[in-house]
């Protein structure tokens, strides 16, 4: 069973790594889009900030829920996905 328990956790992993960073661009293109290059630069210097603000931007503004979605969604997913594994592996 441990085995099973390591596998989960590695999908939780992948889940989390994939998610994170197709969001973390998916907002980058984002500010470049609302604010442009500079505002780009500045948003890769606040990036918790960036992370947090642009999908719900891109929510409210745009109407466009994706951006949140995957963010949210996908660190939400990965969460459970390395709390099951764990769990089943006895960790």
């Amino acid at each position: 069973m441990q085995a099973i328990g390591g596998v989960i956790k590695a999908v939780g992993f992948a889940v989390f790594a994939i998610s994170g960073l197709w969001g973390f661009f998916l907002c980058l293109g984002i500010i470049s889009d609302v604010a442009g290059f500079w505002g780009l630069v500045v948003s890769l210097f606040i990036t918790p900030v960036t992370f947090l603000a642009a999908p719900l931007y891109a929510g409210f503004a745009w109407d466009n829920w994706f951006p949140l979605i995957l963010n949210y969604g996908g660190g939400i997913a990965a969460t459970v996905l390395v709390g099951i594994g764990s769990s089943i592996s006895g960790e």
